[in-house]
C-alpha cells in the first residue's frame, strides 16, 4: 500500500527485547533488499511500556492515560519524572517533524509512511495519538492484529491503520470444518488456538504450515478491520486443485463481493430491466411536464427534448451508470483496492463522484449554450431583431475572440443601432471566438496550477495497487480539466455580457419602430426618449439566463469537495489544491459580481436619462406622468441582474457548498454513532 516510490519510511519500533529488534531489522531488510525499494528506511526506537502501567494496575488509570491527546502544538502537560514516559512521545514527534522538514528540503520528498513495530497495543495507540496530528496524510502501518484497534473510541487515532498480521481474529472455515468459533481478541489467541488444534490432532501439521504461509493484511475502517488479503487457500493431498475459501454471500468486506453478486444468475437481466424502466419513466415525466418557455407548454416532442437537457435527467440516468462502470473497473481491473462505500477505506466512492462531476461539467457547458441560444431567439422575437446570418468559417473570425469593444465617440454622444450591437455580441458568442478566449485562459491557468503543484506537492493518494493509482490520476485530471473549462466558459459568458452592458451605458442606442410601437405609451414618446427604457428590459431579459450560469461551476466544485471528504477514505486537503480551487471559485464569483455592478450602473444611467427627459418635458403633465411610470418600472425591476442582492444567483451559489459540507458532516457523525 506504499503510495508510490521515493520518500522516507520511518520505522518506530520497540527497543527493549531481542525479538523486537529482530522484527524491526527483518522489516528493514525486506524493504531495503526488495527489487523495487519503495522508500528509504529510517528507524526510531521507543521503550516498551510507555505509560508505565503494569498488567495488574487499575484499568481506569490506563484508560485515562490512553485518552490523553499527545503530540499537539500546545504546552506539554506530561511529567518528566516517574514511570510514565509519555513526554518521550512529544520529543519523538518533534524530532520526526524536524527530520521530515530536512528531507523535504534536501530532495523534495518527506515521510510517506510510518511503521509501528511492537507488541504492546497501548504503546501503539499512544504513538498514533502523538504522530497523527503532525502527519495527517501519511500511511501508518503496524504488526499484529488486535481487536482494540477497532474500538469506536479510538477511531480518530486508528482509522486507515494498515495491519500486517500472521493471523486475524478467526481461522478460515476450510481448515476447521463444522467448528463455529467466535472471533478472538488478537492474533496471539488465534495462533494459540491453531497450535492447540495441531497438538490435539484436530488439525494436521501440513495444514498449519499452509495456514502460516498466508499472513493477513487489514485496514481499520469505520466498521472495523477491513480484510485486504487474498482468499484463504488449502491444498489437500490427493486432490489436483487448491481449495479456495468462497466469498459468495458474504458482506462487503470481501474484495470481490460485487463481481460475485453480478454473476449471480439473472442479476444482469434485472439490472437491464431497471435501466430501461428508469429511462421510460424519465421520458414519460418529461413529456407530461408543461414547459413555461414553450408556446402552449410545448408539444410532447418538444417537452422530451427539453427533458433530455435537464440536470435531473442526467443525474438519474448518468449517475447510476457511472457507479456501475466504476464498480466493474474496481473488481476486474484493480482488485487490490477494496470496493466499499461507507467503511472509509476505499477511493472508489471518490472516483464515482468525480466522474459524475466531470459528466456534469461537460453537460453544463452544452446546457449553457442551449439556454443562451434559446434566449437569443426569444430576444430577437421580442425586440424585432433580424437573426444573425450564418457565415462560413474564416481565419479572421478567430481575431474576434480577443478583440475588445471599441468606443470612438465621447460618452453618451454617439448613437448606434441596437440590432448591430446585438449582432456584434452574437459574433463574439460563437464557438471559435469563445474557444480562443477560453483556450488562452485555460493554458495560462493550467501552467499556473502545475507550478503550484510542484512547489507544494500534495500528500500520497490513499490507494492500493498501480492500477488504482493510475485510475485516480486519470480521473483527477479529467475532473480538473472539466472544472476549469466549465469555469472559464461561465466566466467568459458573464464577462462578455458585462462588456455588452457597459457599451449600453456609454452610448445611446437606436431601436426599431416596431419596438417603439410595442411600448404603447400615451402620450407617445420618441424612440430616443424610450431608448434607456428598452436598454434596461433588454439587459434584464438577457441576464435572466446569463446570471444563473454561476451555479454550474460551484455545483461541480461542491461535488469535488464532497468527493474528497475523509468520510470515504483518508483524504486530506493540501495547500496547493485549496489555493487552486479557491482562485477558481473567486474568479467565477468575481465575474458575477461585476455583472451585477454593470447592470446597476446601467440602471442608474437610464434613470438619469429619463429624469433629464422629464425635466425637458415640463410643458406636458401627461408626458411627465409617463416618464414617472417608466422610472418607477425601472426602479422596481427585480429580474435578471437587477434582482435584489439576496436573490442574486451568486449569493445563493456561495451558500450552497457550505450547506452541502454541513450535511456531509452531519451524515458522517451519524455513521460514527450508529
Amino acid at each position: 500500500m506504499l503510495p508510490g516510490r521515493g520518500g522516507m519510511l520511518p520505522l518506530v519500533r520497540v527497543g527493549t527485547t531481542f525479538a523486537a529488534e529482530a522484527s524491526g531489522q527483518t522489516a528493514t531488510d525486506i524493504f531495503e533488499h526488495s527489487e523495487k525499494p519503495p522508500a528509504r528506511i529510517h528507524a526510531y526506537h521507543y521503550l516498551r511500556g510507555i505509560d508505565g502501567r503494569l498488567p495488574g494496575d487499575k484499568d481506569n488509570q490506563r484508560e485515562a492515560e490512553q485518552k490523553t491527546q499527545l503530540g499537539q502544538n500546545a504546552v506539554a502537560t506530561e511529567a518528566t519524572e516517574g514511570l510514565n514516559q509519555s513526554d518521550y512521545l512529544r520529543r519523538l514527534a518533534r524530532q520526526m517533524k524536524e527530520d521530515n522538514a530536512r528531507w523535504q528540503r534536501e530532495d523534495g520528498s518527506g515521510i510517506r509512511a510510518v511503521g509501528l513495530l511492537g507488541s504492546d497495543i497501548y504503546d501503539k495507540l499512544m504513538i498514533l495519538r502523538a504522530l497523527r496530528p503532525h502527519f495527517p496524510g501519511t500511511v501508518f502501518f503496524t504488526n499484529n492484529y488486535d481487536a482494540h484497534f477497532e474500538r469506536r473510541d479510538d477511531w480518530d487515532d486508528t482509522r486507515n491503520l494498515v495491519i500486517a498480521s500472521p493471523f486475524g481474529s478467526t481461522v478460515p472455515e476450510i481448515y476447521i470444518e463444522r467448528r463455529h468459533i467466535p472471533p478472538f481478541r488478537d492474533n496471539n489467541q488465534t495462533s494459540m488456538y491453531v497450535g492447540t488444534l495441531v497438538a490435539t490432532t484436530k488439525m494436521k501439521g501440513e495444514d498449519a504450515k499452509w495456514l502460516s504461509w498466508q499472513p493477513r493484511i487489514f485496514e481499520i475502517g469505520r466498521r472495523g478491520a477491513y480484510d485486504l488479503s487474498p482468499p484463504w487457500y488449502r491444498w489437500q493431498p490427493g486432490q489436483s486443485k487448491i481449495v479456495f475459501e468462497s466469498h459468495y454471500k458474504k458482506n462487503e468486506k470481501t474484495d470481490r463481493w460485487f463481481r460475485d453478486w453480478l454473476l449471480t444468475p439473472g442479476v444482469i437481466w434485472w439490472l437491464i430491466g431497471i435501466a430501461l424502466t428508469v429511462l421510460a419513466m424519465a421520458a414519460w415525466i418529461s413529456m407530461s411536464i408543461a414547459r413555461r418557455a414553450l408556446s402552449g407548454g410545448g408539444t410532447a416532442l418538444e417537452r422530451l427534448k427539453r427533458g433530455l437537457v435537464s440536470t435531473t435527467f442526467w443525474l438519474v440516468c448518468g449517475g447510476p451508470l457511472i457507479v456501475f462502470l466504476v464498480a466493474l473497473a474496481a473488481q476486474y481491473c484493480a482488485p487490490e483496492e477494496p470496493l466499499a462505500f461507507f467503511s472509509g477505506v476505499s477511493i472508489w466512492p471518490t472516483e464515482m463522484l468525480r466522474l459524475i462531476a466531470f459528466m456534469l461539467a461537460i453537460f453544463f457547458m452544452f446546457k449553457a449554450g442551449f439556454d443562451l441560444r434559446a434566449n437569443a431567439k426569444k430576444i430577437e422575437t421580442d425586440f424585432s431583431f433580424a437573426p444573425l446570418r450564418p457565415t462560413q468559417f474564416r481565419w479572421r473570425h478567430l481575431g474576434i475572440g480577443i478583440e475588445h469593444w471599441r468606443m470612438k465617440e465621447p460618452v453618451r454622444t454617439s448613437r448606434f443601432s441596437a440590432e448591430e450591437a446585438w449582432h456584434a455580441y452574437l459574433c463574439r458568442n460563437k464557438f471559435w471566438p469563445r474557444f480562443i478566449r477560453i483556450g488562452v485562459l485555460f493554458a495560462l491557468y493550467f501552467l499556473f496550477s502545475f507550478i503550484i503543484y510542484k512547489l507544494f506537492p500534495p500528500p500520497p493518494i490513499p490507494a492500493r495497487g498501480e492500477i488504482a493509482f493510475k485510475i485516480d490520476k486519470l480521473v483527477f485530471f479529467l475532473t480538473a480539466v472539466g472544472l476549469l473549462l466549465l469555469s472559464f466558459y461561465v466566466v467568459d459568458a458573464i464577462q462578455l455580457n458585462s462588456n455588452f452592458i457597459r457599451m449600453f451605458a456609454r452610448e445611446v442606442t437606436k431601436w426599431s419602430r416596431e419596438v417603439v410601437e410595442q411600448s404603447h405609451r400615451k402620450p407617445p414618446l420618441s424612440e430616443k426618449e424610450l431608448s434607456a427604457y428598452h436598454e434596461i428590459f433588454f439587459v434584464a431579459q438577457r441576464t435572466q439566463v446569463v446570471a444563473p450560469l454561476i451555479w454550474y461551476p460551484l455545483l461541480v466544485l461542491t461535488l469535488l469537495v464532497v468527493a474528497r471528504s475523509s468520510f470515504f477514505d483518508n483524504w486530506t486537503w493540501p495547500a496547493s489544491l485549496v489555493l487552486i480551487l479557491a482562485i477558481t471559485a473567486a474568479w467565477a464569483l468575481g465575474s458575477a459580481i461585476l455583472l451585477r455592478r454593470a447592470a446597476e450602473q446601467l440602471r442608474e444611467t437610464a434613470l438619469n436619462d429619463l429624469r433629464r427627459f422629464r425635466l425637458l418635458g415640463q410643458e406636458s403633465e401627461a408626458k411627465r406622468q409617463t416618464f414617472d411610470e417608466l422610472i418607477a418600472e425601472i426602479r422596481d425591476l427585480k429580474t435578471g441582474a437587477f434582482a435584489p442582492l439576496t436573490d442574486q444567483p451568486f449569493i445563493r451559489a456561495v451558500l450552497f457548498p457550505g450547506a452541502a459540507v454541513g450535511v456531509l458532516a452531519v451524515g458522517q457523525r451519524l455513521f460514527d454513532i450508529f
